[in-house]
């Protein structure tokens, strides 16, 4: 049942595919590099992609959009031990609002929550300790050719991934004293409503592009969506962080996609579909999806409902 409450959070759901990759490496093995894993009940390895990963890609498009002018300044440490951090202006700087910064400097700690929540991209099938073999030769720095070059092996897999990232719109450009510098606590005020509606379309516009991850060089990786869902929602709740799944057959489970609509209908204030033919293998009952349309198609409509509906005085 629908509760006409006040749109608070968009959620961002997606599969993305890819047929030989290295997205996201973990520790190096002697001469192995390897990828990031998760051990299931059972033994079975997932591999995945960190939350940190994405938003780094996500910032890395918005370099790519042309907007450079929008992101906060990376500063370094005063300690060489210390991690860099950004400005910590999220009134200023795109990525300092929804992506949020944590700084520990002296006179001053504070730090802003990340309006854009991102769980990791989850491989949806098991890793299979595929390998790739590789060799630095040391034919054009005229060494022995004949007795090879360095070996070396890039942990590699084919694999679909779902990822969910869920907005908080009530924080999008509303600031709190404590994330903010002590000279202005008290004088910045929220973003106007175009520039909310600005910022979010931004993350929407880096979603639909994005690209990326280790071993760009040799290994391109789309991680733009094959399958998208797209629910502007009343209440604040991830509905297809643990439901999207692909069958060994390489077939999107629609059944799952069908029970999470209906199943949250009541907080779902709008819902759009969109996927790639030629992904999955059941492209016939993908159509069937209520308002299945293309995933182009699908972000121009949720812009268009950004721009006609949120935020609005």
């Amino acid at each position: 049942m629908k509760t006409n409450q006040t749109v608070n959070c968009v959620n961002i759901a997606y599969i993305f595919k890819t047929s030989l990759g290295s997205i996201n490496g973990s520790w190096t093995e002697g001469n192995v590099s390897t990828v990031k894993k998760i051990t299931l009940p059972n033994g079975t390895q997932l591999p995945y992609v960190s939350g940190q990963s994405i938003k780094y890609q996500i910032r890395k498009a918005w370099k790519e959009m042309g907007l450079g002018d929008l992101l906060s300044e990376v500063k370094q440490a005063e300690k060489k031990a210390g991690v860099d951090f950004t400005s910590g202006e999220p009134n200023l700087y795109l990525d300092d609002d929804l992506l949020g910064y944590m700084i520990a400097s002296t006179g001053e700690n504070r730090r802003r929550t990340a309006v854009v929540r991102t769980s990791a991209a989850i491989g949806l099938f098991p890793f299979r300790n595929d390998r790739d073999l590789g060799t630095k030769s040391k034919e054009q720095t005229g060494g022995d050719v004949s007795a090879g070059g360095n070996i070396f092996e890039t942990e590699i897999y084919y694999n679909y991934f779902r990822v969910n990232i869920l907005v908080e719109l009530d924080r999008l450009g509303v600031f709190q004293d404590f994330e903010l510098a002590k000279a202005n606590k008290g004088k910045v005020q929220s973003l106007a409503p175009n520039e909310k509606r600005e910022r979010l379309i931004y993350l929407l516009s880096a979603l639909s592009h994005m690209w990326g991850g280790g071993k760009q060089s040799r290994l391109l990786t789309d991680m733009s969506p094959k399958f998208l869902a797209i629910t502007f929602q009343n209440v604040k709740s991830p509905i297809f962080l643990e439901t999207l799944t692909v069958s060994e057959n390489e077939e999107l489970n629609t059944k799952t996609i069908n029970e999470v609509l209906s199943g949250n209908s009541g907080i779902i204030e709008k819902q759009l579909l969109g996927f790639q033919s030629g992904i999955f293998k059941n492209d016939d009952a993908i159509s069937l999806l209520p308002e299945i349309m293309n995933i182009p198609t699908a972000f121009e409509n949720a812009v268009e409902y950004i721009n006609n509906e949120l935020f609005q005085q």
